[in-house]
């Protein structure tokens, strides 16, 4: 009879802890996927801005190819009927073959005149069905980056070519390979071996995907299903384009599950540990005196064994009062900080903490969804014993004594430290350009825009110097590309010396580059940074047992004087570029001058 009570009593415990132990599973559960699909996320939006970059790359190209001044003199002066359409395409052709050869992205450039009648026609021909009338196409957001179904796949987009009263004389349209798109869809396979991403473009209807054999063109089909799949879909900056990330279900709940396992298993421990803990309990009324001292001594043995699992647990674990002073921590806890229980034992565990701008409230937060929840999770950066920083995903769950009085917290660590580090490298490629690490046209109209915004509150000076080389062509043409890498490189370093430690610097493409002046007293000391840059490119660069000899000419604009907005202020700068070019290079001219 004793026997019997003692099996029903441990059932109806085991069968409670079991039910119990699922309950706090669920949280837990519900918590490791939203933190899985959130990683998910954030690294679909960082390849999505990295996508963006490039196809706005293509947008620049054309930019610098429709701004070049001297076949765009010759095309308007054949707009104005002095000069025949012959004498045009001779003077037009040899100089955009010098740009195709100079760009290894383009797969083929097509000029049109005012009437869309062929100026010049060089590599492979582009698809007309999608342009809009010239008159229509007065900028470029009127003709999108398309794709275009061919083998090998390609892309396009065109820009239109003004006159010097700004008037549309005519436009380029310019095929690109994908090559570089396909790389960096295979580049993004970061997310697992079975992710599929998938580039699409809305307005020819086809999707860009990167096979063993390279780029690959099909038609796309809005109405297909992914069963048994989590699909991302983020759209591009870039108008009319997507970017879409197949996961499947499993791999999403095996990274679940991978944080999942030891808490799962801590639980069902802690579960099995309780039900002999009561049913020992329960021997004193059913068992003689002289057996309490064994069960006593068996749950003594069980208590060794929780023990135990909390030291050889993998994942980092302390135990802090009500107060979070720390109580204990187990040897993971050692290996991923560095300190060991004496070192820390009684302190806060806020000392650990690598302050930084949100951590005042990210712990605000987590103060709070405990009082109201008894668990909270997030990132938190730690100092290690050796000074470096670690990133942590933490855990916090309260435990209360019988009054319901928050006892104890049990925190888990778990080391996204390198997720963390491969999402900014994501963020950085996106902002910088990568032959130079200078911050590219993206990060410089976000830097001009913060920047125009502090001059405006702050009632202080700022100045945009527009930088294009003098003679660059020329290295380009008689020393080859790789030469003209190593002297924009050094070109790099130079103005980076000529500038102050507060001044921005960014690299547009090819030879032009832009400096943000900030604080600047007036015009006079934007002129005496940009006579000190000239001066910087006049001395003669050593390359590859050449002494090479370029200028540069610089155009500057000040806010607001020239300009309100970061397009206008560049615009600006640029027009009187063009105008220092006219007056012989290496020389500078002001906007307003």
């Amino acid at each position: 009879m004793h026997r019997h009570i003692r099996i029903l009593a441990a059932l109806g415990i085991l069968v409670t802890g079991l039910l119990a132990g699922l309950a706090t599973a669920l949280p837990f559960y519900l918590a490791a996927r939203d933190s899985v699909e959130e990683t998910t996320r954030l690294g679909a939006e960082a390849q999505a801005a990295v996508l963006h970059h490039e196809l706005t790359r293509y947008v620049d190209i054309a930019r610098q190819l429709a701004s070049r001044s001297e076949i765009r003199m010759r095309l308007e002066q054949y707009t104005l009927g002095e000069v025949s359409l012959p004498a045009l395409r001779r003077f037009t052709e040899p100089r955009l073959a010098d740009a195709l050869d100079e760009i290894r992205d383009i797969r083929g450039i097509l000029r049109l005149g005012p009437a869309d009648e062929a100026v010049a026609q060089l590599g492979t021909p582009p698809s007309l069905a999608t342009l809009p009338a010239l008159a229509e196409a007065s900028d470029v957001a009127t003709c999108r980056v398309v794709l275009i179904q061919d083998a090998p796949s390609l892309l396009q987009t065109c820009l239109t070519i003004a006159g010097q009263h700004g008037q549309p004389i005519g436009r380029d349209i310019l095929v690109f390979s994908t090559e570089r798109l396909a790389a960096l869809l295979e580049d993004g396979r970061r997310f697992g071996p079975n992710v599929r991403q998938v580039l699409v473009e809305q307005e020819s209807g086809l999707q860009l995907t990167s096979t063993a054999s390279g780029a690959s063109l099909t038609p796309f089909d809005p109405a297909r299903s992914e069963p048994h799949q989590a699909i991302y879909r983020v759209p591009l900056e870039t108008p009319g384009w997507e970017l879409r990330v197949a996961i499947p279900d499993t791999d999403i709940l095996h990274a679940v599950w991978d944080q999942l396992l030891w808490p799962v298993i801590a639980v069902g421990l802690l579960t099995l540990l309780g039900t002999a803990v009561v049913s020992r309990a329960l021997a004193p009324l059913l068992t003689q005196v002289a057996n309490q001292a064994q069960r006593l001594a068996e749950t003594d043995e069980e208590l060794r064994q929780a023990a135990s699992v909390f030291r050889h647990a993998h994942e980092a674990i302390a135990i802090t009062d009500a107060d979070q002073h720390l109580l204990d921590i187990n040897p993971a806890f050692t290996r991923l900080l560095g300190y060991p229980l004496e070192a820390v034992r009684g302190q806060p565990l806020e000392a650990l903490i690598a302050v930084h701008g949100d951590t005042a409230e990210t712990l605000d937060a987590g103060s709070e969804a405990l009082a109201q929840r008894d668990a909270w999770q997030g990132e938190v950066r730690y100092r290690r014993a050796d000074g470096s920083i670690l990133t942590a995903l933490q855990t916090i769950s309260t435990v209360r004594d019988e009054e319901g009085r928050p006892r104890r917290h049990i925190h888990i660590f778990n080391d996204i430290t390198a997720q963390k580090a491969a999402e900014a490298e994501v963020q950085h490629r996106a902002l910088h350009d990568e032959l130079t690490g200078l911050p590219n046209r993206l990060h410089l109209e976000q830097h001009l825009a913060q920047g125009m915004r502090l001059a405006h509150r702050e009632g202080i000076g700022l100045a945009v110097l527009f930088l294009d080389l003098d003679h660059f062509k020329e290295v380009n043409d008689s020393l080859g590309h790789a030469a003209g890498d190593d002297l924009l490189r050094a070109v790099t370093r130079r103005l980076r010396g000529a500038l102050r430690e507060a001044d921005f610097l960014a690299r547009l493409g090819g030879d032009e580059f832009v400096a943000v002046l900030m604080p600047v007293d007036d015009d006079q000391g934007a002129i005496r940074v940009a006579a000190k840059l000239i001066d910087a490119l006049t001395e003669p660069f050593p390359l590859d047992g050449h002494e090479i000899r370029i200028g540069v000419s610089v155009g500057i604009a000040l806010y607001p004087g020239d300009g309100d907005k970061g397009h206008a202020l560049l615009e600006a700068a640029d027009a009187a570029m063009y105008r220092a070019k006219q007056a012989g290079r290496n020389t500078w001219r002001r906007h307003a001058a």
